[in-house]
C-alpha cells in the first residue's frame, strides 16, 4: 500500500464548488468512519478522512492536496482501483472502521451523490465480492444487538447474534449484575465484529459500551426505535428455514418469549438490511444461546493470558499468541472454527473427552496426521463460503468446480480416516467423521454427476469453465470452430520450431493461461534466437523462460478469445440452470463443511501437540468439583517455542481440602508470571479439546478461568492503573466459585504500599477461606506469605535465583516456601544503574528495614512466638497500671510506681518490646 497517487481532481471550478458545498453538508460522523466517493475512474476522499488515508496507503501527507472554492477550503487525495481496494480491505477487515461510498447519480454538471454502499466489520455483504473474490474469509463475521430490560435493581440483558455466513439467529436472555459481568463473558465468547446499542441516554448504555469497547469491539449506536418489535415477525417468517411439518410463523418459536433479546434480532436484521435482498429468505435458522455450556472467560483473562493476537500481527509474531500458536488449520472454515473453540472452552466433559479422542488418534498415527495435513485438508476450499455463493445463486461454474473436486477428494480422505495404523477406527472418529462424511457423500452424488455431465473437463485444466456443446446446435459449431483454430494453432507450434531451429515440445512449448491466451514459450538459456527478431513479440519474462508470439499466432488467439467469449454467452442460460440445482445443495454443503471444520482443528492441535519441544499429553479429565488440578513439569506453549529459550517446567499441585492457594514470591524477573498463567493457559488448552505441554495432567472441570494480570493505565476511559486493577479484581471476587481458576499478579502496586498490602491480604484470604477456588497468587508482598499459619489450604512457593555480591542468576525453578527477598537491587544492577544510585538505594534499604530487623527471629514460628509473649507482657503492664490506688498516693509516688512496672517488663528483654519502645 505504498505505490504512488497517479491522478490529481481534474473537475472544472463550478464542478468542485458544487461538490464541496455538498461535502460540507454531510452531517457528521464519528472518526471510525471513513466516506469514499466513486468518480468511475478512480475514487477520492476528503477532508480529515484525506490526511488519514494518505497516512495509511502513503504513509505520508505530501500526497494529500487541497482545493479553495465558495464554501473554503477542502482537502483531498485521489486514489486507483487497486489503492481503493487494499485501503478498504484494511479498514474493514485489520481496523475494524465503517465504510460509506457515494456515487454521483447524476450528471457532471448537475451532481446529485447519494449513498450507495456501506459496510462495517459486522456487515460485509456489499463488500464481499470486494474483499473475498481471491482470498478466503478466515474469520467470522457476527453482529450482535443488546437490549437492556427490567429496573435498576433487576437489570435484564437481551443479546442477539446474527451471523450471516452460517445464517444463524442466536438469542439469549438473563439477569446480570450492576458490573454486565455476565455480558462481558458472552461478548468474549461470541467474538462479534459489531456491536449494535441504542443511542438513548442511560447509565447502564454507556457501562455496556464501555464493556465492549475494552474488548475491542467495534460499537454501533442506533436509533431507539431501531429496537422496536413492530413488524419483526413479518420479517422473520420471510427470513427464516422452517422445518418440514413446522408451522409457518415465527410466533411459535420458543425464542420469541424471550422479549428483550428479540428487540436486539430486530435492530440487528433492520441494520444489516436482510429483508431487502430475498436471497436471504428462508435461509436463517434460530437458536437459543446457553452461557452454561463454555467456561466463564472475560476480557481481562483473553488479555492475560494473551489468548487473541492483536489486529496486524504479522504472521511470524502469531505464535506469541495461544490461537497464533495453535492454529495450523488448513482451511479457512477451520480458521474461523478455531477461533471460537478459543473464545469457547467447554465444560461438558463428555464433549471435551470426545475431541480428546481424536487428538489421540492423530497424535498416535502420524502417517495419518501428516497426509490429512500435508495433503487433504489442504486441498479443500471454503465450502461455506461456496455454499453461502450457491444458494444466493451468485456462483459460477468455477465455483461448482471447486466444489466438485472437494468432492472428488473425499473419498480418499475417508479411506485414510478408516485405516488408522492399519486398525478398525475409534469409535468417536467413526461416529463423528467417518460416518457424517459418509453421509453427506451420498447426498453430494448427484452433484457430481450434474457437474460431470455439464462441464467440458477437456478446457478446466486451461481454466476455462464452459458447458459441454452437446446442450445445443450452436453451442456445438463454435466448439467446433474453436477447435479448428486449436488445430491450427497447434499447427504453429512446429512452424515457429522450424524457424528458429529448435525441438519442438521441448526446446521450444506452445502453453496458454487465463492471462495471455495462447503463446510459445523457450528457456532462458535459449532466449537469445528471438532476441532482436522482428517476427516475434515478447510478452513477459520470468524463471521459467520467455514468454511470446508471433504475428499469426496473436490474430489465431484473438479468434479464439472472441469465439469462446461468445460461446461464455451463449451457455448463459444452461449455467443459470446449473447453478439453481446447485443451491439444493447447499445445506449438505455446509453441513460437510462444519464436519470437516472439525477435522482441520482437530488435525492442527495434533499438529502442535506432536511437533512441540516436547510433545504434548493428554489430560485426565475430572467431573466438575471433584477438586483436582495437578499439573507435573507444565510449560508455558507460547515461550516454549521460541528461539534460543530452554523452558524450565514446573509443577502445579491443587486439590481440594488440602492445597487450593499457591501464595508465589521471588525476584523480578524469576518466572512468577510466567509459572502462573502457564497453568492458566493449560487449563483453557485442556477445556478446548487440546493435549497440554505437561509431563502429566488431572483437571477437574472448571467453571471460569479468571485473571488479573499486567493492569496499565486506560486515560481513553479516564482509568488509573489502580483503578483497572480493582476493576478486574472485583470481577473475579464477583464470579469465583470452588470451582474456578483464578491467577492474580502483583496485586496492590498501584497505591501506597501499606493499603496495598493490606488490600491483597484481604484478598487472598477471601479467596482463600471463603471461596477456596485454585488459586495462583504472585506477589512480591512477603507479608502475605504469613497467611499460611491461617489458612491450612494455602501453601508458600517461590522462584529461586542465586545472588553474589554484583551477580543475580534466575534459576526459574519453583520450589516450596516462601523467599526472603525480592532482589530488586540485583535487577537494578542488571539494568545498569549508575552504581552511587544502587549504593544509596543500598543504603535506604537498611535504613528501612532496621525496624523489621529488630524482631527478625530465626524463623515465621519463633517470630510469632516473640510478638505474642511481648504482648502478654504489654497486657500485664498495662492491668497492673489500673491496680495503682490512685486516690491513695501522690503524683511523685505514682509515677514512680509507672516506672518500676516498666522497668520490670523491659527486664524480660523481649525484642518485640524494645522495638516499640525504641520506634516511639
Amino acid at each position: 500500500m505504498t505505490s504512488k497517487s497517479s491522478q490529481q481532481l481534474t473537475i472544472d471550478s463550478s464542478q468542485h464548488a458544487q461538490f464541496a458545498a455538498y461535502f460540507k453538508s454531510l452531517p457528521e460522523k464519528p472518526s471510525t468512519t471513513i466516506r469514499v466517493f466513486n468518480r468511475v475512474d478512480f475514487y477520492t476522499v476528503h477532508g480529515d478522512d484525506a490526511r488519514f488515508a494518505a497516512r495509511e496507503v502513503f504513509k505520508t501527507l505530501s500526497f494529500v492536496k487541497t482545493s479553495e472554492t465558495s464554501s473554503g477550503i477542502v482537502e483531498y487525495i485521489v486514489l486507483n482501483k487497486s489503492q481503493f481496494e487494499s485501503f478498504i480491505r484494511d479498514l474493514l477487515l485489520v481496523k475494524r472502521y465503517r465504510v460509506e461510498i457515494y456515487v454521483n447519480k447524476g450528471t457532471k454538471t448537475n451532481q446529485s451523490w447519494v449513498l450507495e454502499y456501506k459496510g462495517s466489520p459486522g456487515n460485509l455483504n456489499q463488500f464481499e465480492d470486494l474483499l473475498f473474490t481471491n482470498a478466503d474469509q478466515v474469520e467470522g463475521c457476527a453482529v450482535i444487538g443488546i437490549k437492556l430490560g427490567g429496573d435498576t435493581k433487576n437489570k435484564i440483558v437481551g443479546m442477539a447474534a446474527v451471523d450471516t455466513t452460517t445464517h444463524t439467529f442466536s438469542l439469549c436472555e438473563y439477569p446480570d449484575d450492576d458490573h454486565f459481568s455476565n455480558l462481558e463473558a458472552m461478548i468474549v465468547q461470541l467474538g462479534p465484529k459489531e456491536v449494535l446499542l441504542s443511542s438513548e441516554t442511560n447509565p447502564d448504555i454507556d457501562h455496556v459500551k464501555q464493556i465492549i469497547e475494552r474488548a475491542g469491539i467495534l460499537v454501533t449506536l442506533c436509533k431507539k426505535s431501531d429496537f422496536s418489535k413492530d413488524g419483526l415477525v413479518q420479517d422473520l417468517n420471510r427470513l427464516i428455514l422452517f422445518k418440514d411439518g413446522q408451522q409457518q410463523s415465527s410466533n411459535t418459536l420458543p425464542q420469541m418469549n424471550l422479549t428483550v433479546a428479540v428487540c436486539g434480532l430486530a435492530a440487528v436484521i433492520r441494520y444489516l438490511e436482510l429483508c431487502s435482498d430475498q436471497d436471504n429468505f428462508s435461509q436463517f435458522t434460530m437458536n437459543t444461546l446457553d452461557q452454561a455450556h463454555f467456561v466463564y472467560l472475560d476480557a481481562a483473562a483473553v488479555s492475560a493470558l494473551n489468548l487473541l493476537p492483536a489486529p496486524g500481527t504479522p504472521a511470524h509474531q502469531r505464535h506469541n499468541s495461544v490461537l497464533g500458536l495453535l492454529d495450523r488449520c488448513r482451511t479457512p472454515q477451520g480458521h474461523r472454527l478455531l477461533s471460537q473453540w478459543v473464545k469457547q472452552p467447554l465444560k461438558d466433559k463428555p464433549a471435551i473427552i470426545e475431541r480428546h479422542d481424536v487428538v489421540e488418534c492423530l497424535v498416535q498415527d502420524t502417517e495419518l496426521r501428516q497426509c490429512l495435513y500435508e495433503d487433504h485438508l489442504r486441498r479443500i476450499p471454503d465450502l461455506q463460503s461456496l455454499a453461502k455463493r450457491v444458494q444466493r445463486k451468485k456462483a459460477n461454474m468455477q465455483d461448482c468446480y471447486r466444489i466438485y473436486q472437494a468432492v472428488q477428494r473425499l473419498p480418499m480422505l475417508l479411506e485414510a480416516l478408516k485405516n488408522q495404523n492399519d486398525k478398525e477406527p475409534h469409535p468417536t472418529v467413526k461416529a463423528i467423521l467417518i460416518d457424517p462424511i459418509e453421509e453427506l457423500l451420498g447426498d453430494m452424488k448427484n452433484f457430481q454427476e450434474m457437474i460431470e455431465t455439464t462441464l467440458d473437463m477437456d478446457f478446466v485444466d486451461r481454466g476455462e469453465f464452459l458447458i459441454k456443446s452437446e446442450f445445443d446446435e450452436d453451442l456445438q459449431t463454435m466448439r467446433q470452430r474453436m477447435d479448428s483454430i486449436e488445430d491450427e494453432i497447434k499447427s504453429q507450434l512446429n512452424r515457429v520450431a522450424r524457424d528458429l531451429s529448435l525441438e519442438p515440445h521441448k526446446a521450444i512449448k506452445l502453453e496458454s493461461n487465463s492471462q495471455y491466451g495462447y503463446f510459445f514459450r523457450v528457456t532462458l538459456k535459449d532466449e537469445k534466437v528471438i532476441r532482436g527478431n522482428s517476427k516475434y513479440t515478447q510478452l513477459d519474462t520470468n524463471k521459467s523462460g520467455v514468454r511470446f508470439r508471433n504475428q499469426r499466432l496473436t490474430d489465431l488467439n484473438a479468434e479464439y478469445v472472441e469465439v469462446r467469449d461468445q460461446y461464455s454467452d451463449h451457455q448463459k442460460a444452461v449455467v443459470a440452470e446449473v447453478i439453481t440445482v446447485a443451491a439444493s445443495y447447499s445445506n449438505p454443503l455446509q453441513q460437510l463443511s462444519d464436519v470437516l471444520a472439525w477435522l482441520d482443528v482437530l488435525t492442527s492441535f495434533a499438529t502442535v501437540a506432536a511437533c512441540a519441544p516436547k510433545p504434548f499429553v493428554r489430560p485426565v479429565i475430572h467431573d466438575s468439583g471433584t477438586g483436582i488440578f495437578k499439573l507435573t513439569q507444565v510449560r508455558h506453549p507460547c515461550l516454549e517455542v521460541q528461539d534460543n529459550t530452554s523452558y524450565i517446567p514446573n509443577d502445579v499441585h491443587l486439590k481440594a481440602g488440602e492445597c487450593t492457594f499457591l501464595m508465589v514470591t521471588g525476584p523480578n524477573m524469576g518466572g512468577k508470571s510466567t509459572y502462573i498463567r502457564s497453568a492458566g493457559v493449560t487449563a483453557l488448552l485442556a477445556h478446548i479439546g487440546c493435549f497440554v505441554p505437561c509431563d502429566e495432567a488431572e483437571i477437574s472441570v472448571l467453571d471460569a478461568i479468571l485473571a488479573r494480570v499486567g493492569a496499565s493505565d486506560s486515560q481513553i476511559k479516564g482509568m488509573s492503573t489502580f483503578m483497572v486493577e480493582m476493576v478486574e479484581t472485583a470481577s473475579i471476587l464477583r464470579m469465583a466459585t470452588s470451582n474456578s481458576l483464578v491467577i492474580i499478579d502483583e496485586l496492590g502496586r498501584g497505591t501506597s504500599t501499606y493499603e496495598g498490602c493490606g488490600i491483597a491480604w484481604a484478598i487472598a484470604e477471601y479467596l482463600a477461606k471463603e471461596v477456596k477456588a485454585f488459586s495462583l497468587f504472585a506477589t512480591h508482598f512477603h507479608e502475605l506469605t504469613r497467611l499460611f499459619e491461617e489458612v491450612h489450604t494455602l501453601h508458600n512457593v517461590h522462584v529461586t535465583a542465586v545472588t553474589s555480591e554484583d551477580n543475580l542468576t534466575l534459576l526459574y525453578e519453583v520450589r516450596p516456601g516462601a523467599s526472603d527477598q525480592s532482589f530488586g537491587i540485583h535487577v537494578a544492577k542488571m539494568a545498569r544503574f549508575p552504581q552511587h544510585v544502587t549504593e544509596y538505594a543500598k543504603e535506604k534499604l537498611a535504613e528501612l528495614e532496621d525496624f523489621k530487623s529488630t524482631v527478625i527471629a530465626s524463623d515465621d514460628a519463633q517470630k510469632r512466638k516473640m510478638i505474642k509473649e511481648g504482648e502478654e507482657l504489654i497486657s500485664e503492664y498495662l492491668n497492673k497500671c489500673k491496680k495503682l490506688k490512685v486516690d491513695e498516693v501522690n503524683d511523685e509516688e505514682l509515677q514512680m510506681a509507672i516506672k518500676n512496672l516498666r522497668d520490670e517488663a523491659l527486664s524480660k528483654n523481649n525484642p518485640y518490646i524494645q522495638a516499640l519502645i525504641t520506634k516511639a
